[in-house]
């Protein structure tokens, strides 16, 4: 088992107690549950921050030996039937970090077909770890990104396109569908932006995105049945993506000399490619589902990170968040692989013609 301090410790539990109370906006008597994928520690210290907020707080354990294709249907009815006011699923995957790609099909079903249709809070944590906790992301002020991401969500209201340049290559337009919205995981109180039940954020928290999906009925050509899964909305994409940092689902840093690319066209990701073969396996997952569902894969997020306690460390949900950078993710069924892009510059064009510069070289405007 990890090891803590009992100074770091106290450290998380104040930190994870300012999350509570500033993005998920909690008061005393409200309801909490903690999901435990591997990090006891961490659980451990959400117990402990819940209680000094005197929340009302259970927990919950998810103790396969295997990576998940399914979560428990016990915890799926526990949310549905006594759904609390908020919580957090901690899954740490130091362990066994090819289990993170694994399980990406089990935790978009957990948050598309459960999450959201409950009116919960929920903190989602895939590849969390002690270090993030302890020296990283999650020692950010809460207070502040929850206000900073708010004044950055109202400069990309009525956005109708964006193009993205940067250094390492990457060079792309995208076209905003009027249904799509940007949204924070720096204030998670429900309902989302969509009007869904629930709302979910990550925790290290650190970004605004867009991003929408529908539950749409497919044929798994595997098994030749029917399956209700969560389908992205497509957005309209055109260029290269040059992913020169780290990617979701790969427990490591892009080799900067031999990224990884990815070309859209009509918002259709038409090519992915790398000269690094330990990257095979991004493409297996991303073809494999092709595969699978038949559907193409579509351009599925546009992110934007904020948090300057982030660092590289080659786990997306904590580079995602470092303030500089912004990340596009393809996605299709049970899939979704964000991709992260260095110093970016980032120009918004507005439904009534006008445009902004919001970033340059990985400075916010």
């Amino acid at each position: 088992m990890e090891k803590i301090s009992g100074e770091d410790f106290g450290k998380v539990v104040k930190k994870l107690g300012e999350f509570m109370k500033y993005c998920q906006r909690l008061k005393p008597n409200d309801t909490y549950l903690i999901v435990d994928r591997d990090s006891p520690l961490l659980a451990k210290a959400a117990l402990e921050a819940a209680k000094s907020l005197e929340l009302r707080v259970s927990t919950f354990k998810l103790a396969a030996n295997k990576p998940y294709r399914h979560f428990p249907k016990k915890l799926i009815t526990l949310l549905h039937e006594k759904t609390p006011k908020a919580g957090m699923g901690l899954f740490n995957y130091s362990r066994n970090p090819d289990w993170n790609l694994k399980e990406v099909g089990a935790r978009i079903e957990l948050l598309h077909q459960t999450i959201e249709q409950v009116p919960v809070s929920w903190a989602h944590s895939p590849g969390i770890t002690l270090d993030m906790a302890v020296n990283g992301p999650l020692q950010c002020d809460y207070s502040r990104m929850a206000e900073e991401s708010e004044r950055l969500l109202r400069k990309l209201r009525n956005v109708g396109r964006i193009h993205i340049t940067a250094p390492g290559g990457t060079d792309i337009e995208v076209e905003m569908p009027r249904q799509l919205k940007f949204d924070t995981d720096c204030v998670i109180v429900p309902p989302n932006v969509y009007g869904y039940s629930g709302k979910f954020g990550n925790l290290p928290v650190g970004e605004v995105w867009s991003e929408k999906g529908e539950i749409i009925v497919v044929i798994n050509k595997e098994t030749g049945k029917e399956e209700s899964q969560n389908y992205p909305v497509k957005q309209g994409a055109d260029g290269t993506l040059v992913c020169d940092v780290s990617v979701g689902g790969y427990q490591g840093r892009i080799d900067p000399e031999k990224p990884l690319t990815a070309k859209f066209k009509d918002g259709i990701l038409t090519d992915l490619h790398s000269e690094d073969r330990k990257l095979d396996c991004i493409r297996a997952d991303i073809f494999g589902s092709q595969k699978r569902y038949g559907l193409p894969t579509v351009l599925e997020e546009v992110g934007i990170g904020l948090n300057d306690k982030a660092r590289v460390t080659g786990n997306l949900l904590e580079d995602e968040k470092i303030r500089g950078t912004c990340h596009l993710a393809p996605g299709n069924i049970r899939c979704h692989v964000d991709m992260l892009v260095d110093k970016p510059t980032i120009t918004v064009c507005y439904v009534d013609g006008a445009t902004k510069e919001i970033m340059r070289n990985g400075a916010l405007a």
